[in-house]
């Protein structure tokens, strides 16, 4: 019996040795996984900072101070109003100033475009769902109604605290190839990129920072009767 105990004794000592051998081998390995998990996560953390810091959006406050307008061709004439009858008034009340080449506007609202010349009686008018998009809000594309109206706001490139921002139903540029006003009615995207919305129906509208896609002002109002 005693050389039994003896021989298992001697047999599972190897064993032990091997097992505390190999601790700190185990400990190495777990805390250099540690080290590199916790370095996966502060690059991380800095990346993902770093890019929110790009694309906050500005903090302003933007009002809608009057919305004007109606459609031209359909219901009482005493309601019919032209395009250029349409305006949309907008106030930068308080924040940062907004360079105008980063900065769209979409309106959407129930009214009227049309597509080819209604002068010459070979244009088309469209009436439903209106989707006007300002690609931006500088001159590019615009006509010379847009710059005599905002002339204020375009001097300097940039929308600043107490300028008014005057939106109208005839701003494309229709007279060259590009135009920085896109007008859709339903699923007609091919229009004159002119525009009015119906007396008495709401549109709403939205400023956008075209840079983080963030919608940083929006607002909805009831059109009223242009005089």
């Amino acid at each position: 019996m005693k050389a039994w105990g003896s021989f298992r004794h001697k047999n599972l000592y190897p064993f032990k040795s091997s097992s505390e051998g190999l601790s700190p081998v185990v400990g190495s390995l777990l805390l250099l996984l540690i080290v590199f998990v916790l370095a996966g996560v502060i690059a991380s953390s800095i990346n993902l900072s770093e890019g929110g810091t790009n694309f906050q959006p500005p903090f302003v406050k933007i009002t809608l101070e009057s919305c004007e307008g109606g459609i031209y061709g359909t219901g009482p004439v005493s309601n019919w109003a032209r395009f250029e009858e349409n305006q949309i008034v907008l106030m930068h009340e308080g924040g940062e100033s907004l360079p105008l080449d980063s900065i769209s506007i979409r309106i959407s609202g129930y009214g009227n475009s049309f597509q080819g010349n209604i002068s010459n009686g070979s244009g088309k008018r469209i009436e439903g769902d209106v989707q006007v998009l300002y690609l931006d809000l500088s001159q590019k594309g615009k006509n010379q109604g847009y710059l005599k109206r905002n002339s204020a706001v375009l001097e300097d490139g940039s929308w600043d605290v107490g300028e008014k921002l005057i939106l109208c139903g005839r701003d494309s540029d229709s007279g060259t190839t590009y135009s920085s006003v896109k007008v859709r009615v339903g699923g007609v995207e091919k229009t004159k990129d002119n525009y009015g919305f119906k007396a008495g129906s709401e549109i709403t509208l939205m400023v956008i920072d075209s840079e983080g896609r963030n919608v940083i002002a929006e607002r909805t109002a009831i059109v009223k009767l242009a005089e």
